[in-house]
């Protein structure tokens, strides 16, 4: 079988792409790493999303099932748990042959809606594998009562931070620079709370027993001084790091770990398109949605020509 359109990612890009080739007949299929709904349900499920007009007081989860709901109605089939390894492009018949962990699917055009999630960032300092030392939060509620500390200064970190205040844990968080990286609301929702903020600080080790952390190192930056303290549990938010060999190894355009992509969301190859935040753009909810279906009317003018493009 030669698909028409087969999309990388099932985030909110992704799904509205599918949406999109589904309404426009496109036959195709949305390969996604992990599970559907991307950052939605990986990074956030517990966070209540407030960007997406319609979607008043919707958690990240509850927003991922109804998104997966709609495109799935509509006919999408969303293949999960199978990261791509590999693409391979054959000039000849001018379609693409995309390995995955677990099939290979060839297709005559492709959407990279990847998003930015990827494997989190880890520190590299000691004791960082220990069973209480996480990435995500699932449910702030588990937290009541802990004494933890959060790593990180952009929107993921304050957010988590909040919400485990909020949650009535006993919070502390660090940054390594002297101003956190995120938005004005969520500086606000910080500063509200009862939570410990120290800026100019890294943690540096963490010294794990079998069950428990014993403590941690923090370094102060500015003074070149170390302190020891005792947490819980530790939330790292050090960003992420993508696995897009696939496209390095293709020779796509791209700046860093972001697609370059004109106004039409093509990528420097013919056939294949990028959307969401992979294109490292505005990297929010809504602009992944647009950039989605606009990508895909693209892809429906290349394949299909109309006399109306």
């Amino acid at each position: 079988m030669i698909y028409d359109l087969i999309i990388i990612g099932a985030g909110p890009a992704g799904l509205s792409a599918s949406l999109t080739a589904s309404y426009l007949k496109l036959k195709h299929i949305v390969i996604e790493a992990n599970l559907g709904g991307g950052a939605l349900i990986q990074g956030y499920p517990w966070k209540k999303v407030d960007s997406f007009l319609g979607f008043w007081n919707k958690t990240g989860q509850e927003m991922s099932d109804i998104m997966m709901d709609h495109v799935q109605r509509e006919g999408s089939e969303i293949r999960e748990k199978e990261p791509v390894e590999k693409i391979e492009k054959n000039e000849k018949s001018k379609t693409f042959m995309i390995h995955t962990t677990k099939k290979e699917y060839e297709t005559k055009s492709i959407l990279i809606a990847t998003g930015i999630a990827g494997t989190p960032r880890k520190l590299g300092i000691n004791g960082e594998d220990h069973k209480r030392v996480h990435y995500s939060i699932k449910n702030p509620a588990l937290y009541e009562g802990h004494k933890v500390l959060v790593v990180g200064g952009g929107d993921t970190a304050v957010e988590a931070a909040f919400a485990l205040s909020n949650a009535k844990a006993d919070v502390s968080i660090v940054h390594r620079k002297d101003v956190f990286r995120c938005t004005e609301k969520n500086t606000a929702c910080i500063n509200k709370t009862d939570a410990i903020i120290l800026f100019n600080t890294e943690l540096t080790e963490i010294k794990a027993g079998a069950e428990n952390i014993e403590s941690v190192t923090l370094l102060d930056n500015i003074k070149s001084k170390t302190k020891n303290d005792k947490f819980d549990d530790i939330f790292i938010f050090a960003g992420s790091v993508i696995s897009i060999d696939y496209l390095k190894d293709l020779d796509i355009k791209m700046e860093g770990n972001k697609v370059v992509v004109d106004n039409q969301m093509k990528t420097s190859i013919d056939g294949i398109y990028a959307a969401g935040d992979i294109t490292g753009k505005l990297m929010r909810i809504p602009e992944a949605i647009g950039e989605g279906h606009l990508a895909v009317y693209s892809i429906f003018k290349y394949l299909r020509n109309p006399y109306w493009a």
